[in-house]
């Protein structure tokens, strides 16, 4: 493995000061690798409003749900969702927070 990839791939245990920062790491590989993200799911602390955990997931992630199509559509919409599975997860780690 070039030591250059390790700067920016992602990698388990990695750590960053925010979400904020993890979502421009995470949006930067993602151009680099040929894909947009945007911010999933998000968890937050009810008593300090602070962010625990948050996922960071590929834009085409998922299917549309099955509904009932009009039948007097000739041409229906293509189907844009992939269900790829790329994602990163983050979590706030309360060993490491300096008051």
């Amino acid at each position: 493995m070039d030591t250059t990839d390790f700067d920016w791939k992602p990698r388990f245990g990695m750590e960053f000061d925010s979400d904020e920062y993890a979502y421009e790491f995470y949006n930067s590989y993602g151009r680099r690798m040929g894909f947009n993200i945007i911010r999933d799911t998000v968890v937050k602390n009810k008593h300090k409003s602070e962010i625990t955990s948050r996922i960071f997931v590929y834009c085409k992630e998922g299917f549309r749900p099955q509904v009932k199509r009009d039948v007097l559509v000739i041409k229906h919409r293509a189907e844009t969702m992939t269900n790829c599975d790329a994602k990163l997860c983050i979590k706030l780690d309360r060993k490491n927070i300096y008051i």
